[in-house]
């Protein structure tokens, strides 16, 4: 009898932990951890374990509670501090990548208005060269028709000088010393009458080019001439001589300023050839230097077009990956937040537990 008297006790006194116990983890009633404590407590109470060993298990697993959140806060400093310096590091990768971008860009753009502004240098070089061709022809062709007329001309002149020394010789021939009246024998008639067809020939191919002051000569002589076919006149021998000296002077005079002015047109037009073919040169050269410069934009913006579309990527890539880590450390963040939550209600519990256990055992 005494037996079942002493085992209600028992069972009395343990119903009794169990609510006491509950009611202190009221606020952790639904906690998986705090039931599992109270389980423990309750099957060491039932059983008759000892209070005291039972407060140094519970001591050691706060203890082991403790050390877990020190290591977790550990773990949880090192790796925000590697999330911090890969971020930072991608961080840098972005900004490099995006400054390589706008530089890249910015060299596209600059070399784009270069490329177009050669263009229209090369099609202003290759205009004005195609007019230089033109006017160092036209010069050349001018050189050459003013050549050619000079040597005509000249020609001219010195056929008339020699005829006129011939007719000269034939006069002075004519007139012979002291002699007042020549008669005329058949060859000196066919000779003078030549002559006379000599002069209006020159008349005629001189009246081009020659002054009027020279021309007026002319006719004086061949009248006399004319006379002269049927009688010489001593009187007028001598005027036809005097004529002809005075025309030998004006046609040297002239042929002098007809070189002279050759000479001068000459060297103009020479000079002028001269210009053309040294801005020929440098517009061979400048175009020859400007397509140079065209290939070499046309490569480097071709370079250009593939670096930048690298650099966009990484661009994006990066950016892709700024926003994983972040996600991943937000995550981090707060599944650290939820286990130091959790750690600390585990101790709370035990807490509540070596409180309760403290309490029986100072009873």
């Amino acid at each position: 009898m005494k037996h079942f008297v002493v085992l209600a006790l028992i069972a009395c006194i343990y119903a009794t932990s169990v609510t006491e116990m509950t009611d202190r983890l009221a606020q952790y009633g639904d906690h998986p951890f705090g039931k599992s404590m109270v389980n423990l407590v309750s099957v060491n109470m039932k059983t008759g374990g000892s209070l005291n060993e039972l407060k140094q298990l519970l001591q050691q697993i706060k203890d082991e509670l403790i050390a877990l959140t020190q290591l977790q806060d550990q773990e949880n400093a090192t790796f925000t501090r590697r999330s911090q310096v890969d971020l930072a590091k991608l961080q840098a990768t972005l900004e490099q990548a995006q400054a390589d971008l706008d530089n890249q860009r910015q060299e596209q753009s600059s070399l784009s208005n270069e490329l177009a502004t050669l263009q229209t240098r090369v099609k202003e070089d290759q205009a004005a060269l195609d007019r230089n061709s033109r006017g160092s022809g036209d010069a050349q062709s001018r050189l050459d028709a003013e050549n050619t007329d000079f040597a005509a001309k000249y020609q001219d002149y010195s056929d008339a000088i020699l005829a006129c020394k011939e007719a000269q010789r034939l006069l002075l021939n004519l007139r012979g010393e002291g002699a007042s009246l020549i008669q005329l024998t058949q060859d000196t008639k066919s000779n003078l009458l030549q002559t006379k067809e000599n002069f209006q020939k020159i008349k005629e191919i001189l009246e081009a080019h020659t002054k009027k002051s020279s021309l007026t000569l002319f006719q004086p002589i061949i009248e006399g001439l004319a006379e002269m076919t049927t009688k010489v006149n001593p009187e007028t021998l001598n005027n036809v001589l005097s004529l002809v000296a005075r025309l030998i002077t004006a046609l040297q005079e002239g042929q002098d300023q007809l070189e002279a002015n050759h000479k001068t047109q000459a060297e103009n037009l020479t000079r002028l050839g001269d210009d053309l073919r040294n801005e020929k040169q440098t517009l061979q050269v400048s175009l020859a230097t400007a397509n140079n410069r065209l290939k070499e934009i046309q490569s480097r913006l071709n370079e250009l077009d593939g670096l930048i579309n690298i650099s966009n990527a990484l661009v994006e890539v990066t950016q892709l990956n700024i926003q994983d880590a972040t996600k991943i450390n937000e995550l981090e963040d707060s599944e650290y937040s939820n286990q130091k939550v959790s750690r600390q209600t585990e101790i709370d519990i035990v807490d509540r537990l070596i409180e309760y256990i403290n309490q029986k055992l100072s009873e």
